[in-house]
């Protein structure tokens, strides 16, 4: 089918799959206290105060806060966290999810638990040893928000996902195999562990795909550029791939030096997750080494005043490249990053295409680096085929599908996505042939 006709109701692609997100993270962004549309440090407080009733008998966790959206252009201090929370221990996670603010009441609790000493500095590393110590969700309540998550993903025609979590552990990855075969998390599951887990796998071969359908893809390594080498080297010394978290020109600089110096992994493909600001010269290096990269469309829209505000024109021009990185040849996926972002793969090809506000105001972040919509398409799905046959809209839940489709992982859209409407909708999404989702919802 070519974009523009309409001579066919529906159209079906092989399901939407999102490279790189965070699912119990985006889970317990939902349980916490939402910060991310305050625009002061007094509003962040206010809703911390108000939000943390909810929380009763629980840590209050707020989710969300950007010193770059708020008019102050700072973190709220623990003085000031501290006025509204009192003794309650409280965690305030920022957007990125790189760093978090702990109150004197949560610093005093860890400090009587953690193995490392807690830092004093206010704002810490959200991979910091001593956080682990920090209680987690309660595994029902948490549950319960992460089914509502993958429903709201099937809803958007997502049929598989990367979990690309810093500090995954082997027991992270045993609840993700269990959320799958329980129907909880109702997409295919891949997953990045922690680097320091490697030497506990026993063997594991983390490219062999399990019965339940999760798979490790290797070991993922977020640090400041100065550490990155190290854990690089610890991960390739089991022969693992590795997954670097690598934004800032150091980061990437650091994450290929790395790589060159240890050689190629035993199996699998490494990977940089993100690229937001390469140099010139680091496309060759990532092209001749063979690593994929994951990118984030949805920052240019989302974060495009706070990139202009703080980029020179130079770096706004380098700033995620994705026409740069195909005309190399190099694997390219596109990811929401949730919680960080909720985008949409539909909404990601947009943000492709665009690479401005999805308000629509205000001009592209490097217009060269824009793509067209078929290559926006491939970013979220590898295997897409809009020439494929179309369904009629009008076959209700239950109906007979055909059989060259009986077994596939497939998304059912309205309209063409290349066409980039905002009316094309999600009409059905099947893993493996069973429908996940499909008008009023047949997993319910």
């Amino acid at each position: 089918m070519e974009p523009g006709r309409d001579a066919v109701e529906s159209v079906v692609l092989p399901g939407f799959h999102d490279s790189h997100l965070h699912l119990r993270a985006a889970a317990a962004a939902r349980l916490s206290v939402d910060l991310s549309a305050v625009s002061t440090v007094p509003a962040l407080l206010e809703s911390l105060r108000t939000g943390a009733g909810d929380l009763e008998g629980r840590w209050i966790r707020g989710w969300g806060w950007d010193e770059s959206t708020l008019q102050e252009r700072r973190a709220p201090t623990v003085a000031e966290i501290d006025s509204v929370t009192a003794s309650r221990p409280c965690a305030l996670h920022h957007r990125t999810g790189k760093l978090v603010i702990l109150n004197s009441a949560a610093r005093r609790v860890l400090a009587r638990s953690a193995q490392t000493p807690v830092p004093l500095d206010e704002v810490v590393r959200a991979d910091a040893a001593f956080l682990r110590d920090m209680p987690r969700q309660p595994e029902g309540t948490l549950e319960s928000a992460l089914a509502d998550l993958s429903r709201e993903l099937a809803a958007a025609g997502v049929t598989s996902v990367t979990d690309a979590t810093a500090t995954n552990t082997w027991d992270d990855i045993q609840h993700l195999r269990d959320w799958v075969r329980r129907g909880v998390v109702r997409q295919r599951v891949n997953a990045l562990v922690a680097f320091d887990q490697v030497s506990s796998t026993g063997g594991l071969r983390g490219d062999s795909a399990s019965d339940d359908g999760v798979r490790v893809l290797g070991a993922k390594v977020a640090a400041p550029a100065d550490g990155i080498a190290e854990r690089v080297r610890h991960v390739r010394g089991c022969g693992w791939p590795v997954a670097i978290h690598a934004t800032e020109p150091d980061e990437i600089e650091a994450a290929l030096t790395a790589i060159s110096e240890c050689g190629p992994p035993a199996w699998g493909r490494d990977r940089i997750e993100h690229l937001g600001l390469p140099l010139p010269g680091h496309l060759e290096r990532i092209r001749d080494a063979g690593i994929a990269v994951t990118t984030n469309p949805a920052f240019l829209s989302e974060r495009g005043q706070k990139y202009r505000e703080s980029l020179s024109p130079v770096e706004q021009d380098w700033l995620y490249p994705v026409r740069s990185v195909l005309a190399h040849g190099i694997p390219l996926a596109a990811a929401s990053d949730r919680p960080v972002t909720a985008a949409t793969p539909l909404s990601t090809m947009a943000d492709a295409v665009h690479r401005r506000p999805r308000s629509g105001e205000g001009e592209p972040l490097s217009r060269h680096e824009r793509v067209a919509p078929d290559e926006a398409l491939a970013l979220v799905t590898d295997r897409a085929q809009v020439d494929g046959p179309a369904l009629d809209r009008g076959r209700g839940r239950g109906a007979a599908w055909p059989d060259l489709h009986l077994s596939a992982d497939l998304v059912v859209l309205s309209e063409d996505p290349r066409l980039l409407s905002e009316e094309c909708e999600v009409l059905g999404t099947f893993v493996g042939g069973r429908a996940i989702w499909g008008g009023e919802d047949p997993a319910e």
